[in-house]
């Protein structure tokens, strides 16, 4: 028996299945499954939290030609409640404009299919 087609007929292990993928595709995967934070998104798709906000905004163009949306629950302020629904960026904001408290949480995402 050939050793090369022995070696081609495994199913891939979840580790080379993880490094053929790119970090968007893995983001892009665990955001179908759950409704997420970035620090989630980090541990899930192996990427730095930092660069997660970048990812999401390439991401969230890429979807519209496949008919999917990317969600965002909006941060709010934990102290007055004051919810940053007009925000655009995929970051956590620095601080309330109401009360400016700093106890903000953090967004959440999620990519769902448009219908």
């Amino acid at each position: 028996m050939d050793v090369m087609s022995h070696r081609s007929s495994r199913p891939p292990s979840p580790a080379s299945v993880e490094s053929t993928s790119t970090a968007r595709e893995r983001i892009a995967q665990a955001l179908r499954e759950a409704q997420l934070t970035a620090r989630e998104i980090s541990a899930a798709a192996s990427v730095r939290e930092h660069d997660v906000a970048e990812h999401l905004r390439h991401l969230e163009r890429s979807l519209l030609h496949g008919g999917e949306q990317l969600l965002t629950e909006a941060p709010h302020c934990i102290q007055c409640g004051f919810a940053f629904s007009q925000r655009e960026r995929h970051g956590r904001p620095s601080r309330c404009p109401q009360c400016k408290s700093e106890r903000i949480s953090p967004p959440r995402f999620k990519i769902v299919r448009d219908d």
